[in-house]
């Protein structure tokens, strides 16, 4: 009854909660609680901002189609034997139907989402460091180069435009997911301060398909940037790691 009651529960937000400083109080809703899990939903249960939970579609759902979201917000990383460890129940899914080339490569999708945001955000899911026995970044030196955030510019650009292809080939980019990147990628953007470097990602924002702005912001692959110092050295000092090369 426990587990049942954990799997489809929300959590209250800490607006409505008596005691803020208290423990995550989590509640059933006769409508939302009845929904099922999927890695690959049709629509999307943002965090409560309130005593209403609401769900959108993120895509069309046909008539007689049922109505999913996925249970845990960092699916879109983890692979399949991953999200059923955590979900304590066997997803049949389109991505963990094993057996076939969609789930494997949406295995390998996922893995490298994972691994893309690594590089960009020097930490991993949990927000800790690679373990020495973590197969996410085999190479030491760019494993250290994340951490410590000397990743290029143009390689952030490019990484981040990537992830957003493999959320749309995987079938999970929505408005939400465009919503949590697009400040990043257009902030990135920005930072170019070597003219060639700007008018590439100038160029490459203005195509028309995710797949179109990743091909274009790829001819800045091994370019460094005059502004690569500073960015790094700005993350280091937001992060406390100011003064580690």
């Amino acid at each position: 009854m426990t587990e049942a009651f954990a799997e489809n529960s929300f959590a209250i937000p800490n607006s409505i909660r008596p005691q803020t400083n208290g423990p995550l109080i989590h509640g059933l809703f006769l409508l939302h609680s009845r929904l099922n899990h999927s890695c690959i939903p049709n629509s999307k249960i943002p965090t409560p901002g309130g005593e209403i939970v609401a769900s959108f579609a993120t895509r069309d759902i046909v008539a007689g189609e049922e109505i999913t979201f996925c249970y845990n917000s960092d699916f879109e990383c983890r692979t399949r034997h991953d999200r059923h460890q955590a979900l304590r129940f066997v997803c049949d899914c389109k991505a963990c139907l094993t057996g076939t080339s969609f789930q494997q490569l949406s295995d390998m999708r996922r893995t490298l989402i994972r691994g893309l945001q690594y590089l960009t955000l020097g930490v991993d899911l949990n927000r800790q460091r690679q373990g020495p026995t973590s197969l996410l970044i085999f190479d030491p030196k760019l494993r250290r180069a994340a951490e410590n955030f000397s990743i290029p510019l143009s390689a952030r650009f490019i990484s981040n435009l990537l992830v957003i292809c493999l959320l749309e080939e995987e079938g999970l980019l929505d408005n939400f997911i465009i919503e949590r990147f697009s400040p990043g990628i257009l902030q990135t953007a920005a930072f170019f301060e070597t003219e060639g470097n700007a008018r590439i990602a100038r160029l490459a924002l203005t195509q028309e398909t995710w797949l179109e702005k990743f091909c274009m912001a790829f001819r800045l692959y091994g370019r460094e940037d005059a502004a690569d110092h500073d960015i790094a050295e700005r993350l280091r000092k937001r992060y406390g790691l100011s003064g580690k090369p």
